[in-house]
Parts: C-alpha cells; sequence; structure tokens
C-alpha cells in the first residue's frame, strides 16, 4: 500500500465519535510536516540504537534470529521498536493505541486480542472502527494472532501508558506539535527497551503456541495419550502413565571403553532412531508436569537443597536444562539468583514465560526455547551453576543425563556447580510369585482361551512398579555411582559388577529390582541433600525398575532353592537402544555361589529387557 493510500485510511481516533473521523478532510500539508518530522525522528532512533549497540554490544541478545520488526497497525510500514510505530500511528492516523488501552483498562491478554481485533478488521476491509468497549473483542478467537510472529503483541505489557508516548502528543488541527522528546531521553527509552528485548523474544512465539495448547489441554482429558496416534494412551504394564516411545535431544556415537571392561559396538549415528518431535510433544502437555511437581519427595529436595544453600545462589547465573514448568528457576531465582536461564525444547516453555511473568521475575530468569545442544555462549554465558531434574527411570531412560554433561562441558565456569552433583543405581534381587501369576499364569486361561502367547512379552520389557520391600530377599549392592563433575556421555553406557546376597531363603529367582539416589553435595554447601527411589522409603513417581526373569533363562535356580547367603554374583550392562537412544537395554547376568548344585554350569543365567 502507498503512503497516499495509507494516510488516507479512516481510522476511528480516541476521542471520536462512533463515527470515527474522516482523514481526506484534513490539510494535506499538515500531513506531510508530519511525515517528514516522522521520518527524521525514526532515522534518528535507528541511529541512537546503532551507537548503543557498538556501546554496549548486548551480549544478552540472541543469535541468528531476525531482528525484531513492528509492523504499523494500518499500513505496511516496519519499525526497528515499539515506541516509533506507536508514535508513528498516533501522528498519522490518529490512533493512541495506549490511551485506548489504559481507558479500557486491558490487561495483557485482553491487549492481545485488541491487537489481533485491529488488525483483522483492517484485513476484512472495515476502514472505520468503533472500539468503546471490550465487547468488539472479547471473543477468544483473537488470542489467534492475525500476523505470524507479531512482536507487537509481545511488547505491550512493557509499555506504560501515560508515559511511553506523554511526549509525543497528539498533534492539534494546525499541524504544531508540542513536548518532542529529547534526543538524550530517546537514547535512554532505548536502552530500557532493550533491557527487555529478552522477555519480548521469550514471549515472542506464546500466542502461536497458546491456542494449540490451550485446545490440546481442553480437548484431551488424557495428558499422556501419544501424539503419534491420537487415538491410543501409553501405559505401562501396570497402567500406570508412562513416556514411551520418546525422541533424543542428542546422539552419542561414543563407544563404551571402560578400563579393564570391554566396549560395547554402540551403532553409528546414521543408524540409530532419533524420534525428537514426539519428545516434545509430550512433554508439552500439563500432566507429565503436574505428577512430577506432585512428586513431593522430588520437588522439596530440589527445593530444600536450594533454599537451604541460597549462599550458593546469591548474586550468581544459573543454567536451568530442560526447565518444563520453570518450577526450578523460580526456586534459584528466589534463593537470590542474579540471572537463571530456563531452557527447554518442548512448547511447555510459553506456559513456563507465562508462570514467570505473573511471578514477577522476568527481569531475573530468561528463557531460551530449543536444543540446549544447538546453543552457544552467544545465547547463554559462562553460568556459576547448572540445576537439571534429569533422571528418568532406572536413572538412565531418557538420556537426559547426555544434555546436562554437554551443557556443563560448554557453559560451566571452572569450579562450577552442578546440581544434583552425584547419581547412584542399585540392583537387589525379588521373590514375588504372586506378581509373576498377576502378569504372566492369568493368560493360559482367559475366558476359555489359552492366550498364553501373550505372556511373552512381559518377560521382553522393564516394568516400572513399586516392588514391595518384603519380596526383596538380598541385600542391594550399589553397581555405579556417577560424579556429575567429571563423568562423561560414554560412562552412560557401560558393563557394572554386583554382588547380593541373600538374606531370605526362598525357592526360586522371579526377578531383579533397579533404583538410583541422587545427591546434592557440591563444594561448600551446608546442608547436603539426598533424594532416593529405594523401595524401603517413601514412593516416587519413578518408583523401581523390574526386571522379571523368563523362566527358560533361570537354569537351575528355578527349582534348585536358594538358602540364606547365597551368593548371585554377575554384570549388569546398560546399552543404549539401537531403535531409539533414549531407550535403554538393561542386561543382567548372574551365578549363584554358596550352596551345593549338581552342575554349576546349569546356574548362570542372563536376560536383555527394554525400558522403554
Amino acid at each position: 500500500m502507498s503512503a497516499d493510500g495509507a494516510i488516507k485510511r479512516r481510522v476511528a481516533a480516541p476521542n471520536a465519535g462512533a463515527g470515527g473521523i474522516d482523514l481526506e478532510e484534513a490539510d494535506p500539508m499538515v500531513f506531510e510536516s508530519l511525515r517528514e518530522e516522522l521520518q527524521d525522528e525514526v532515522s534518528s532512533e535507528e541511529n541512537d540504537l546503532t551507537n548503543i549497540e557498538d556501546e554496549q554490544g548486548w551480549e544478552d541478545v540472541e543469535p541468528d534470529v531476525e531482528n525484531i520488526v513492528y509492523k504499523s497497525l494500518f499500513d505496511d510500514k516496519d519499525f526497528q521498536d515499539v515506541r516509533s510505530m506507536l508514535q508513528y500511528c498516533l501522528v498519522t492516523y490518529q490512533f493512541d493505541f495506549l490511551r485506548i488501552k489504559a481507558d479500557l483498562g486491558l490487561d495483557f491478554l485482553e491487549s492481545i486480542k485488541f491487537v489481533n481485533y485491529i488488525r483483522a478488521e483492517l484485513l476484512r476491509g472495515i476502514t472505520t472502527l468503533e472500539i468503546t468497549s471490550k465487547q468488539a473483542f472479547e471473543d477468544d478467537k483473537y488470542l489467534q494472532p492475525v500476523l505470524e510472529d507479531d512482536a507487537l503483541l509481545f511488547s505491550l505489557d512493557d509499555l506504560e501508558p501515560a508515559k511511553d508516548l506523554s511526549g509525543f502528543d497528539q498533534p492539534s488541527s494546525n499541524g504544531n506539535t508540542e513536548n518532542q522528546i529529547p534526543a538524550d531521553e530517546m537514547v535512554n527509552l532505548r536502552r530500557k527497551l532493550q533491557r527487555t528485548v529478552d522477555a519480548v523474544k521469550d514471549r515472542f512465539r506464546y500466542m502461536r503456541a497458546h491456542m494449540k495448547m490451550r485446545s490440546s489441554f481442553q480437548a484431551d482429558p488424557d495428558p499422556y495419550r501419544s501424539f503419534s496416534d491420537p487415538g491410543t494412551s501409553v501405559w505401562s504394564s501396570l497402567d500406570r502413565p508412562s513416556l514411551s516411545n520418546l525422541g533424543n535431544l542428542h546422539s552419542n556415537t561414543d563407544q563404551v571403553s571402560l578400563s579393564g571392561q570391554r566396549s560395547l559396538n554402540a551403532p553409528s549415528r546414521s543408524t540409530r532412531y532419533d524420534d525428537d518431535g514426539h519428545y516434545k510433544q509430550a512433554y508439552a502437555g500439563i500432566g507429565i508436569h503436574e505428577t512430577m511437581i506432585k512428586d513431593a519427595i522430588r520437588t522439596n529436595a530440589y527445593k530444600d537443597f536450594i533454599y537451604y544453600n541460597a549462599h550458593l545462589f546469591e548474586g550468581k547465573t544459573v543454567l536451568d536444562v530442560g526447565c518444563g514448568s520453570g518450577i526450578l528457576s523460580l526456586f534459584c531465582a528466589k534463593a537470590g539468583a542474579k540471572t537463571v536461564y530456563a531452557v527447554d525444547q518442548s512448547d511447555i516453555i510459553y506456559k513456563a514465560i507465562e508462570v514467570v511473568h505473573d511471578s514477577k521475575l522476568s527481569d531475573i530468569i530468561k528463557f531460551r526455547h530449543g536444543s540446549i545442544e544447538n546453543m552457544t555462549e552467544r545465547d547463554i554465558p559462562k553460568v556459576d551453576i547448572i540445576v537439571s531434574e534429569w533422571m528418568g527411570y532406572a536413572l538412565l531412560y531418557e538420556s537426559m543425563l547426555d544434555s546436562v554433561i554437554l551443557a556443563r562441558d560448554k557453559f560451566l565456569k571452572p569450579n562450577g556447580i552442578v546440581l544434583p552433583s552425584h547419581g547412584s543405581l542399585f540392583i537387589a534381587p525379588v521373590y514375588d510369585p504372586q506378581y509373576h501369576a498377576q502378569k504372566v499364569d492369568f493368560w493360559s486361561d482367559v475366558h476359555g482361551f489359552n492366550m498364553s502367547a501373550m505372556a511373552k512379552q512381559a518377560y521382553l520389557d522393564a516394568i516400572v512398579r513399586t516392588v514391595e520391600p518384603p519380596t526383596i530377599t538380598g541385600k542391594e549392592y550399589k553397581f555405579l555411582d556417577l560424579d556429575l563433575r567429571t563423568c562423561r556421555k560414554k560412562d552412560l553406557e557401560f558393563y557394572a559388577y554386583y554382588n547380593c546376597k541373600l538374606d531370605i531363603a526362598t525357592p526360586s529367582l522371579s526377578g531383579f529390582a533397579v533404583w538410583f539416589d541422587v545427591v546434592f553435595a557440591p563444594p561448600g554447601a551446608s546442608k547436603p541433600q539426598t533424594m532416593t527411589t529405594s523401595p524401603f522409603q517413601p514412593v516416587t513417581h519413578w518408583e523401581q525398575a523390574y526386571l522379571m526373569i523368563d523362566p527358560e533363562c533361570k537354569g537351575k535356580i528355578l527349582s534348585g532353592g536358594l538358602p540364606v547367603g547365597t551368593e548371585l554374583r554377575g554384570t549388569v550392562r546398560y546399552a543404549k537402544r539401537e531403535d531409539n537412544e533414549r531407550e535403554v537395554d538393561i542386561r543382567v547376568k548372574w551365578e549363584a555361589y554358596g550352596h551345593e548344585l549338581a552342575d554349576e554350569e546349569e546356574e548362570v543365567g542372563g536376560q536383555e529387557w527394554a525400558m522403554r
């Protein structure tokens, strides 16, 4: 649209009647003068911006992102900042957006509806707008952006109605303007705007995701529904929520080479499945985050450590890897962190932005939407502390620890802190014939049909369940201890030795229980914290991983009996699954020692389970 055509649009000025003002009746010399003044003002401000950026560097600005452009409400003119755009609309079209916003008492979401209403009406060819109340744009359809990546939508909350345009008053009928903003004030205002640019970028794609998430939450009461098949819910074998078939944030092509132990032949990057999109969608819903936050053992472990050790966070820069709902970032901010960089590649980050905004902590918590693997120090500076809730079932399911290790190596300052600081894995023998009957034996007679073929699947997968303490027949053995300050990605695929001594005599071995602990004990901590998923402690949402043994794998252990004092020795192997790196194959081998056997070789057994 030409400038001449644009200036002839009819729009309702703030103090106009319902019919609006016909700009064609105005003196054309007035608007020609105002256009020239506005162009000078815009050029001057662009120069100020260039000078300021040369002086300051603006290290926090994200790289490789298109410049933020503010499009005029009434034509196709673009501006580099929201002030210039609104001033242009005020001078050129006699439309005082901020005054209308203030007069109607619009909050953040109502202001978004207001902008989209204006843009939608003009797209329909409506040249006279009657804006006298909120009713014109109260429909939630106006939450959907009319323009893709409309920067104005995410700057509204940073503008103060009376102040921001008070120095650029509405022109009088003779075309004169008063109280022009001085150049030095323009520089200060530009600095203020630049300080809010992170918050603008954080909310930049909020509205595009808002309607999608809103409809998803309302239409789907099952927050664990599989996104790949809308008609199928994802459940574990005990009818509890599970994150199965998730994608991966990263790849790990390193082959295991632990000292004194043989290496795993890890498939190449190209042969491994990387369902990244499914993973992001699975965490976009609120259900999984509700489950995690309601896990008091989990959430309180982080909160208690952060609050009891607030001296570690005071004035420090923190990186929250996989921030999700933002709860850990909020804890860190409340503990006194100077800046928290919250990173997540799922669209739940847009809800976290709202939470932080409502908590009035947007000046401390800065969001980065995307994979931590793709970010550089231009996105995130060096940090003092990395915090993350990366633990999956059996500790390493979902492979999120890989991302934390990468973030540590890339962004953590020397002598920085990683929280939690340590992680451990445990294994213990289980005898539970009742559970075996529940999961396997009942298939032999289902309404008169032999469906035993179905039972085999129960032996193939690691089952997430609560293992009752009375069924655990021997002392647990810690088979892995990770120091998060020094561990490497290749350490997460391994062989490890274990030795469990039975303290209860049993006729047989039903399976193994696997669980983990994490410890918060960095240097300088005044009150360390431990979080355990042990079956002997209160249940967490991780429960335990149960590895149910197929009778065909047991050898004579099935019928020979296991007296008190029997030692079960063997190895545990963890390896990423070839068809999905987020999933884990767990293989256990065992031998029984300490009682008379007719043929010791027959006591050797082994089996592999998939944690998926």
